[in-house]
């Protein structure tokens, strides 16, 4: 509220100054440049409330239909950009953090692997390593008992030609055979070996040698036999 200047000046004068309107709310207060009250711009704008939408062409830095401050757009935008820039800061890092403990995960799930895998790979071949020796162990064993049988056999067959022999000279003795008889050599029938270690038995032709040519040829009486190799036992008998 203002109060209107009076004329003292003296009649018929000139009128004296009006002097300046005072400002009777007692308040001088002045406002930042900047908060809603400022008054940096005397130009009315058009400005549009962020609360209640009103649009007013005002200088002031509030809305004269609610009240609510022009400025706290831009500050709570200023706010919610920062708000923003923290929160994708903070989900790059958490993403970081993620994608390096699942590299670190997975580097340790290969290298587990990778391990198992040169464990099963180390049993095997030791696996197969031992495998391969006990087939050769195998292998040689029985190479040695079928040459202990090979020798068990030649021996059977050198008793069978002495017991011939003996046989041979003892019928020179009694005056069947002449004599004398050198030698007795027995010989597989049929393509027969003492060294076929799957025969059971064999059957041998045998002489009692009582002659020797010039040229090594010999002559002599025949002898047939039979021996049964599981049992070392052996027959024989004068002629084929």
């Amino acid at each position: 509220m203002t109060t209107s200047a009076t004329n003292n000046s003296p009649q018929g004068g000139p009128p004296r100054p009006e002097e300046p309107e005072e400002d009777v709310s007692g308040s001088n207060t002045a406002f930042p440049a900047g908060t809603p009250n400022s008054t940096d711009s005397l130009e009315p704008q058009t400005k549009v409330c962020p609360k209640c939408s009103v649009q007013s062409l005002t200088v002031g830095g509030y809305c004269p239909s609610c009240g609510t401050p022009y400025v706290a757009r831009r500050r709570f935008a200023n706010v919610n950009k920062r708000l923003v820039a923290i929160a994708a800061a903070v989900l790059i890092i958490a993403v970081a953090g993620i994608a390096i403990s699942l590299n670190i995960q997975h580097a340790n799930q290969v290298n587990a692997e990778k391990a198992a895998a040169a464990s099963a790979a180390e049993a095997e071949n030791k696996r197969q390593a031992e495998a391969t020796r006990a087939s050769q162990a195998a292998a040689a064993a029985k190479q040695a008992a079928d040459a202990t049988k090979r020798a068990q056999r030649k021996l059977i067959v050198t008793s069978l030609e002495d017991s011939i022999l003996k046989d041979a000279e003892s019928r020179v003795a009694k005056g069947v055979l002449e004599g004398p008889i050198t030698r007795a050599s027995c010989t597989p029938l049929g393509g027969g070996s003492s060294d076929d270690l799957t025969a059971i038995t064999g059957t041998f032709q045998c002489i009692a040698v009582n002659k020797t040519e010039a040229d090594g040829s010999s002559s002599g009486y025949r002898f047939s036999a039979t021996v049964n190799w599981n049992d070392a036992s052996y027959s024989w008998h004068l002629g084929s």
